[in-house]
């Protein structure tokens, strides 16, 4: 009777210390307490933005943050930081260039110390990373569990970690952090919450970052986060934005065109310029005026869709060049502008943009001459450049167009704060005009040095007559 209570009690603490031991794969880890906030809630607006997750059940290993459509931060608005400047941060020297920051990270965390467990904020910074190919940014973050609340530094090596961006279908971003240690100089650790703040305005140069999106309404943030082992967690964080009235939207439109005479085939080129701060533009009509229209015969050249997905058209479908510039980028994304099959009479016209990322657009072309991008991303763009050359010559002219008045094109433009805009603009003529009315340059320049030889020679032929009748003169006074 005696040693029944101890084996009971032997049990007992066999069965404790097993729950204590279970792996962490008969678990599943849990996202609970999240928040994706941006500081000011207006449309459009440079703002913090807040980022927290806890996490419960697990060590996190992977996480991934999808940014909603709209909310983008600018990469140039801040020096970048190498890799090898990253990799060099030691205790209380993060490595990177004070001037490359664009955010801030608090982890709070468990060590455990031999068998006690010690929780603690532990701070970085998040710097502005140099992209790999593809990327259109990447961020270094620098966390340092020797820095105690700023009060004590402790000889403590420094968690070095990197966030790649991701583009995704819908033109949000990913952010995402992979091999994120589950120990601290040999001592266990399990990430408890984190807190990433995306700044408004780099420190370091005062340029704006991070920006809202420029549509109102609501704004959802995923999160997922893949333990070293066991089940993914995953969760949501949304906000609303709003005052679209207070944001400005006012596109510019330019449009050039090939001289050409009537049946001849001939280029086009149309441009869309915005501001950094406009909102953004998410639909885009324009008109192709009545002087011009299709070449029906390049019509049937057509890429299959899952080709122009993958890249892969063929010359033939080739009809010209884009070319989309963005503050947000170091280069303009530049690409072809391709027939794409739809099963339609009409094909649509996709532009496989390429740079510092790879981006995809199919606009509709309809039996009103009208070429439509809808759905458009919602980042700030410079300039939306469209140009059909010639050749191949998907355009003809129906009537001279070195003859005024020039073509002129109508635009109609749709932003994301709801806003509209419309433009008429005369297009330029632009290259060699030729035929009746025309304008050739080289028919010019030779008709033009032609009139000067003839005048040249009546010059010499006057001159000549005049020096005669003065030889004459001049002979008749001496007799």
């Amino acid at each position: 009777m005696k040693r029944t209570p101890r084996r009971l009690i032997g049990m007992f603490i066999g069965v404790a210390a097993l729950l204590v031991l279970v792996p962490a794969s008969a678990q599943a880890i849990t996202m609970s307490g999240l928040v994706a906030q941006p500081a000011s809630t207006q449309a459009g607006a440079h703002s913090n933005f807040h980022l927290h997750m806890d996490f419960s059940g697990g060590q996190v290993k992977n996480l991934t943050v999808g940014l909603p459509p709209g909310l983008v931060g600018d990469p140039n608005a801040a020096p970048q930081c190498t890799e090898a400047q990253l990799n060099s941060a030691t205790a209380g020297n993060d490595g990177c260039p004070a001037n490359t920051q664009v955010g801030t990270v608090v982890a709070n965390a468990t060590i455990t110390v031999v068998v006690l467990p010690v929780t603690l904020d532990v701070s970085g910074k998040l710097y502005n990373l140099t992209p790999h190919p593809g990327e259109p940014a990447r961020f270094g973050i620098v966390l340092q569990p020797g820095n105690l609340l700023g009060a004590v530094t402790l000889p403590l090596p420094p968690v070095i970690l990197q966030s790649a961006v991701q583009l995704r279908p819908d033109f949000g971003l990913n952010t995402v952090i992979n091999n994120i240690p589950n120990s601290t100089s040999g001592l266990d650790t399990t990430i408890n919450s984190q807190d990433i703040t995306l700044l408004g305005k780099a420190p370091g140069t005062g340029k704006s970052f991070m920006r809202n999106p420029t549509s109102c309404g609501t704004n959802t943030t995923q999160f997922s986060a893949v333990p070293h082992s066991g089940a993914s967690g995953t969760g949501s964080a949304a906000f609303t934005t709003t005052g679209c009235g207070n944001e400005d939207f006012s596109p510019t439109f330019t449009a050039s065109v090939g001289g050409a005479t009537v049946g001849n085939l001939t280029s086009a080129t149309t441009s869309i310029n915005q501001d950094a701060d406009e909102a953004g533009l998410v639909k885009a009509t324009v008109l192709v005026p009545p002087d011009l229209a299709p070449n029906v015969n390049l019509l049937g050249f057509r890429c299959a869709p899952a080709n122009f997905q993958a890249g892969t058209c063929p010359a033939t479908s080739n009809m010209g060049t884009a070319i989309a510039a963005s503050p947000l980028l170091s280069q303009p994304l530049v690409g072809n502008v391709e027939l794409v099959d739809n099963g339609g009479l009409l094909p649509d016209i996709g532009l496989d943009l390429q740079g510092q990322l790879h981006l995809l657009l199919r606009g509709a072309l309809n039996a009103d001459k009208s070429v439509v991008f809808d759905g458009l991303p919602d980042i700030p763009i410079s300039q939306f450049q469209l140009a059909f050359t010639n050749p191949p010559g998907l355009l003809q002219a129906n009537r001279n167009l070195c003859t005024p008045p020039p073509p002129s094109f109508h635009a109609d433009f749709v932003g994301y704060n709801g806003a509209r805009a419309s433009v008429d603009a005369p297009a330029t003529i632009v290259g060699s005009c030729s035929g009746d009315g025309g304008t050739n340059t080289k028919c010019k320049k030779h008709k033009k040095k032609k009139k000067h030889k003839h005048r040249a020679a009546e010059s010499k032929k006057h001159k000549k007559k005049h020096s005669c009748k003065k030889k004459k003169r001049h002979k008749k006074h001496r007799k």
